[in-house]
């Protein structure tokens, strides 16, 4: 059904007719050169002329045609297949889960069939090659909702075995889902023996001669009695050995390691786990991490208004740091620059009784790290005017009794989740009651507990103020009192210790006041593209533009290949793309101003075995999918049955909708040839006959 229609009102269509033929009958009236020519040819100019112009008249209405029809769209059926490593074992009974459904619905002129493979991304293909690294199940999902949204999607069938190491949990992407997914169950669901080293935590940086926190997490499934060799190598070199023994079947443990820094540079350590006997494979069992040693001497500026405990047991922790040196200065006595400093503490600054306003200028206006300590002397009203990063919104000072409750999701450095034991069972810090409000980027690593109501305000949080310049708040008083249970309940300050450690290498570690710098990653997985960028500042360490940046990659056979930098907004950047497992070490040289600045490093592209990490099929993640979007779970051996299921579902059905279509008469292009035969059979009528 075709309907015309104007944005006007039709009324005017008669006015249209009317002007195109006035428009004509002023022209033809009068006109004396065509008198010796027959009426008939007359008449045929004065109708092309009175159409032509009553046409234009007319779109200048802007006529609309409304079709309306009715349109049939088949149901689309999709087959996703886990196309990751840990399905591998299965891909001989591809021919049979897979063949038999692509034979029978794309023979079937009902049916829509399409096939993606997915994995690390999602690729509609069907080719299966079972080498991808990783498993996004929620992806594929989301991903068929959004290629196919308000489409007639059937059913999706989707090979898997349930493991997925990437991306959201699916139970969270199946709440949107409005389409049956029709399982088949992939896998093996028995617990194998196997042994896994499952994490392991560490700093990226460190001091010389000092010793660097490492802890591990190892796991063994069905190897009660067994034992294993962990060595620990830098550089191929044994630096650390320990027996494990692995006391039950489902064995899981923490180890926490001390190890002790030589020699200055990148080390790069390997951490080995012996394999065991009829393991199911071994490539779980070893790490690799890059750590940057350095031997310079990190000084250490503690400022206050007046002596307070909170500044003894900070300066006890860091007395146990041979690459600290720290200097306490009240405020008043200080006349030293504050540019000899890596990292400066200020403690209840500004204060009530002394804004100490010369001194807090020249921080604010350095890159130098700082650390505030909040207090019952501070003047939370200027420190709000300091643009820290953080606001309190606490003017008066009443005092609220608060305990930290740790971030599990903190990532900025290494955590010991012992510490908890101490900052939710020591006495509470003192802290004053606010609005606190964060402005920057930043991570929180305690929380705020008051009494037994858990705060998404912080107790500690670290702040990213801008290129160069980190901080970190801590907005109560009394950490002293941590310490002192940590002796209390340990016997000794480790825990205490390593929490202010870590706080202030991360701090002085992440400071960097080169003129040229790299930012790369020291491990890098190999199915991850490799983007390296770079900033170069002038001497007041503003961001400025250099003529080229070049940068020359040597691999682990000494081959190396010369790349330029690109401009990326203020900085630049290098995509290395995807490189091939093993060591490579890089330099890199500009110049800026006049003066030529170099830099090196190394990062190590390793294997990536996510995959190997879990052996046991999640068979129960593939149920919950089928049963909360009405399919059902299938096996490979099944295929014929998954086929009747949807055949005979009278859901997946072919839908009828009626469409309307709109478009200006403007847009069709026979119009335009219309009124232009009608205006050049005219105009050669007039040549002719010689009107022109």
């Amino acid at each position: 059904m075709t309907s015309l229609t104007t944005q006007y009102s039709l009324w005017f269509v008669p006015i249209c007719l009317i002007g195109g033929f006035l428009y004509a009958w002023i022209l033809y009236r009068k006109e004396t050169k065509f008198n010796e020519i027959s009426r008939i040819l007359k008449i045929l100019m004065f109708a092309l002329r009175f159409l032509s112009v009553s046409i234009i008249a007319f779109l200048l209405l802007s006529p609309i045609i409304k079709n309306f029809g009715k349109t049939i769209e088949k149901p689309i059926i999709i087959f996703a297949q886990d196309n990751s490593e840990s399905v591998l074992p299965d891909k001989d009974k591809i021919e049979k889960y897979y063949g038999q459904p692509e034979n029978f619905f794309k023979g079937n002129s009902k049916y829509h069939f399409k096939t993606f493979a997915f994995g690390e991304k999602v690729n509609e293909t069907d080719t299966f090659n079972f080498k991808d690294k990783e498993t996004d199940i929620a992806q594929v999902l989301s991903d068929v909702k959004n290629r196919f949204y308000n489409q007639n999607i059937g059913a999706v069938i989707l090979a898997s075995d349930g493991i997925y190491n990437k991306g959201n949990n699916p139970d969270y992407e199946i709440q949107t889902v409005n389409f049956p997914i029709y399982p088949i169950a992939l896998g093996d669901t028995n617990i194998r023996k196997d042994l896994i080293l499952n994490d392991v935590k560490y700093n990226k940086t460190a001091f010389l001669n000092s010793k660097f926190p490492l802890r591990l997490k190892i796991k063994a499934n069905k190897l009660k009695g067994k034992t294993s060799d962990l060595k620990i190598f830098d550089n191929k070199k044994l630096v650390y050995s320990q027996l494990i023994n692995i006391n039950t079947n489902d064995f899981y443990k923490s180890f926490d390691l001390k190890l002790k820094t030589k020699k200055v540079g990148f080390h790069k350590f390997k951490i080995v786990l012996s394999g065991i006997p009829d393991e199911i494979n071994i490539e779980n069992n070893s790490k690799q991490i890059i750590i940057e040693v350095s031997d310079k001497k990190q000084k250490i500026l503690i400022l206050s208004d007046a002596p307070h405990p909170d500044i003894a047991a900070i300066k006890e922790a860091l007395k146990l740091n041979q690459n600290f040196e720290t200097d306490y200065y009240s405020v008043n006595t200080f006349n030293k620059s504050i540019k000899a400093y890596n990292l400066i503490i200020l403690n209840q600054l500004p204060s009530e009784f002394n804004a100490g306003t010369a001194v807090l200028k020249q921080i604010m206006n350095s890159d130098i790290p700082v650390i505030y300590m909040l207090g019952g002397r501070s003047s939370l009203e200027k420190f709000d005017r300091l643009n820290t990063g953080l606001t309190t919104g606490a003017y008066s000072n009443a005092p609220d009794e608060v305990t930290g409750k740790l971030n599990k999701n903190f990532s900025l450095f290494d955590i010991n989740p012992e510490i908890e034991s101490i900052t939710q069972h020591a006495p509470p810090l003192i802290s004053a009651f606010g609005d606190y409000k964060l402005t920057v980027p930043n991570q929180i690593l305690f929380y705020r507990q008051i009494k037994t109501i858990n705060t998404q305000l912080p107790l500690i949080v670290f702040n990213n103020g801008g290129v160069g310049k980190k901080s970190a708040i801590i907005t109560g008083e009394g950490i002293w009192r941590w310490r002192i249970f940590d002796y209390k309940i340990n016997r000794n300050h480790y825990l205490f210790n390593e929490l202010i450690n870590s706080i202030v290498q991360y701090l002085i570690s992440t400071e960097n006041k080169s003129q040229f710098k790299l930012i790369a990653e020291k491990i890098i997985s190999e199915n991850q593209e490799i983007i390296i960028k770079a900033e170069t500042y002038d001497k007041n360490f503003q961001l400025t533009d250099v003529k080229e940046i070049n940068f020359r990659l040597t691999d682990t056979l000494k081959n190396t290949t010369n790349y330029k930098f690109e401009k990326s907004g203020k900085s630049y950047k290098l995509n290395l793309h995807k490189l091939s497992p093993g060591d490579y070490t890089w330099k890199a040289e500009t110049i800026i101003k006049g003066k030529k600045f170099k830099t090196n490093g190394l990062f190590s592209v390793v294997p990536v075995h996510t995959e190997a990490f879990i052996t046991k099929a999640n068979h129960k993640i593939l149920y919950e999918l089928a049963k909360h979007s009405g399919g059902t779970l299938f096996t490979p051996e099944q295929a014929d049955k998954l086929i009747q299921i949807i055949k005979t579902n009278d859901n997946i059905k072919a839908v009828s909708y009626s469409e309307k279509k709109t478009e200006a008469l403007i847009n069709f292009k026979l119009l335009f040839f219309v009124i232009l035969i009608l205006l050049t059979a005219e105009w050669f009528m007039r040549k002719y006959f010689g009107g022109y």
